[in-house]
């Protein structure tokens, strides 16, 4: 008895410390942005990175470190050079998208995250190079934190097994690339882009994957979400834009909303870190219309996805009843 209440206490211990690291780095990014007065620095995914990487027992994705911190670098640093590409958004969007699956794909990985890095500076139309140092640093960082928690036994060490590329997959990463451009299409044509923020397409890319658990989850993925931006908001508006206080501070009172939610419902699910520390690098402007423009884009995704996988399902059934019987 004794025994097991050490066990539980140092596991509760672990899950802490993994909460606190991740909100130390999201705030700490935030922080670095304040003081060197370069909002380039602030690359929201890494909070997602970071909950999927720390926060979750296991880690959310396929990867190896060295794998992974590669795969997220290359798309940052093909999404920052598109924007140098002299060809509309409405183009540019899907390229970016097709060439971080690109990358995922190449790397044998399930890293879906490099899609937002690469994303969001076409989105942004980011050019200046620090945004790929903060990817770098920040995702080492972060793997850095993981290599020490395994060394130290406060957590589970991660097995990569390598993703097998086969005509499945690869016809499954094309419709989703497809779908995920054309879905784009009208919010980059109006350039209403919080629509489609980075965070909600790595979203349909992972409730679209086959047995998707997250896609049996999906009312509550849509409710982190919705709460990660209403958090980030609130807390940049209320904390930062009326009282004066940090915004490193506003980013650590939303991030620490987010780990509360998403370690009550045991459903780590890193895009929603990624939509709560979003609002921190766009217009003041645009504040109050992100948390409802974000809600309706994950509701379009999330339909997105439901589409796909019925389809998919529909398509195995019909080769499984045309397929010759012995």
């Amino acid at each position: 008895m004794i025994i097991s209440e050490k066990v539980t206490k140092v596991n509760k211990i672990g899950k802490m410390l993994h909460a606190l690291l991740t909100l130390l780095l999201a705030a700490g990014m935030v922080a670095a942005s304040e003081i060197l007065h370069d909002k380039e620095i602030i690359f929201p995914e890494i909070t997602a990175v970071a909950i999927g990487a720390l926060t979750a027992p296991k880690q959310s994705w396929n990867a190896s470190r060295l794998r992974l911190l590669l795969t997220i670098t290359a798309a940052a640093v093909i999404g920052v050079g598109l924007v140098f590409v002299p060809l509309p958004p409405v183009v540019k969007v899907p390229l970016a998208i097709a060439c971080a699956v690109a990358c995922v794909t190449a790397s044998k990985t399930e890293f879906l995250p490099a899609i937002s890095a690469c994303v969001l500076p076409v989105l942004l139309e980011t050019k200046c190079p620090v945004y790929i140092g903060s990817v770098v640093v920040m995702t080492s960082l972060i793997l850095l934190a993981q290599l020490l928690l395994e060394k130290l036994g406060l957590r589970e060490k991660n097995v990569f097994t390598p993703v097998k590329l086969d005509k499945q997959l690869i016809a499954l990463r094309i419709r989703q690339t497809a779908v995920a451009s054309i879905v784009c299409m009208i919010p980059v044509l109006t350039k209403e882009i919080f629509f489609i923020a980075p965070p909600l397409i790595v979203a349909f890319f992972e409730m679209s994957k086959p047995h998707s658990k997250l896609l049996g989850r999906s009312t509550q993925a849509a409710s982190l979400i919705v709460l990660a931006a209403v958090s980030g908001v609130l807390s940049r508006f209320l904390l930062t834009e009326r009282l004066g206080l940090p915004l490193a501070v506003s980013a650590a009172v939303s991030c620490t909303v987010i780990l509360i939610a998403v370690c009550r419902m045991k459903l780590y699910f890193p895009p929603c870190g990624a939509v709560a520390t979003l609002p921190f690098i766009i217009p003041e402007g645009a504040l109050m219309r992100f948390p409802f423009e974000i809600a309706a884009g994950t509701m379009i995704f999330i339909a997105a996805a439901f589409v796909l996988s019925k389809e998919r399902s529909i398509a195995f059934k019909v080769k499984k009843k045309l397929r010759p019987q012995n």
